[in-house]
């Protein structure tokens, strides 16, 4: 879908995600995620220095643990023949190495604290556990990590919470 035209005259990079609410077409997870907390008055803050730490755990996320949760998510799918892709051993430890890192600063960050921005779970929280999720995927197991797998145990926990794929099921997917 991402391909055709008239997706594309959504999304000047033709990427997903992408929210058109209006004549505001957003492209990108953290610019979407901020706009619905502003919009809707939830998952955010009123707070000018919260607003910029959860900020800054939106950029983390896509910085630091988006690219190898999903770099390993890929050597997986590829391990199980859902991908058409061979990937070299030290490029797959290297993913798992950053992976690691990552999740460790995460656990380090949330020691002691219930969430990673504030008292309460904000958009921080969504969009860093909706990349985690997949890394459980992988076969990360959360228990290396008490304080991640407390925290990943309260988000799973939200009133209205499903797993990525009874929300985004795969059967139309195309691998290209």
């Amino acid at each position: 879908m991402q391909r055709t035209p008239e997706f594309r005259a959504l999304s000047r990079w033709g990427q997903v995600p992408v929210l058109q609410h209006g004549k505001a077409v957003l492209c990108q997870s953290a610019a979407i995620l901020e706009f619905l907390a502003e919009t809707l008055g939830t998952f955010g803050s009123t707070d000018a220095a919260a607003r910029r730490f959860i900020r800054e755990w939106l950029y983390w996320d896509a910085d630091r643990l988006a690219p190898p949760v999903y770099g390993c998510y890929g050597v997986r799918l590829g391990e199980q023949g859902l991908l058409p892709i061979a990937v070299d051993p030290v490029l797959a430890a290297d993913c798992r190495r950053r992976l690691d890192a990552a999740l460790n600063s995460l656990d380090a960050e949330l020691g002691g604290r219930s969430f990673l921005a504030a008292g309460a779970r904000t958009i921080a929280d969504l969009c860093c556990y909706g990349d985690v999720i997949f890394a459980e995927l992988c076969g990360i197991a959360p228990h290396r990590w008490p304080a991640f797998a407390g925290w990943a145990g309260r988000l799973s926990a939200l009133s209205g919470w499903q797993p990525p794929f009874d929300l985004l099921p795969m059967a139309d997917a195309e691998i290209a």
